[in-house]
């Protein structure tokens, strides 16, 4: 699995609007931008492609900016991973059902890793964030 910066940019993004969550008052982009060193421009970008799929929520003005959409604890690592950069474990056509034993590992690896990351959510990412007791617990 390969972790693309958009990905991470977003992920981070998500972060820093859990962080902020429960207030009612949206985050500026350039807050976000420069709490989590994520360049403006591309930031303008990601938060687009967030509200689309529906984690984020936008609001214009002086006082405008972007707050989560769904609780922290609604939205998934995994789901996250999956809206922004598509499968988790994406296989060459030459790798797919060829008859290949690599080819039944492959698809468990993905099961196993999809399992995994929609187990995490963005309020256990913020809350570890935070460093409070609740932290991440996953096991293989």
């Amino acid at each position: 699995m390969r972790v693309s910066a958009r990905c991470d940019y977003a992920c981070k993004a998500l972060l820093e609007l859990s962080l902020h969550w429960p207030n009612e008052e949206p985050l500026q982009i350039h807050t976000i931008s420069d709490r989590q060193n994520i360049p403006l421009n591309y930031l303008i970008q990601i938060l687009i492609q967030l509200k689309r799929v529906g984690f984020v929520e936008s609001s214009r003005g002086k006082e405008g900016g972007y707050k989560l959409a769904k609780l922290p604890g609604q939205i998934s690592l995994g789901e996250v991973i999956r809206q922004i950069t598509g499968r988790l474990l994406p296989l060459a056509e030459a790798a797919k059902g060829n008859g290949s034993v690599f080819s039944d590992i492959w698809s468990e690896l993905e099961d196993v890793m999809t399992g995994m990351l929609d187990k995490i959510t963005f309020e256990d990412i913020s809350n570890k964030a935070k460093g409070t007791k609740k932290a991440i617990v996953y096991q293989i």
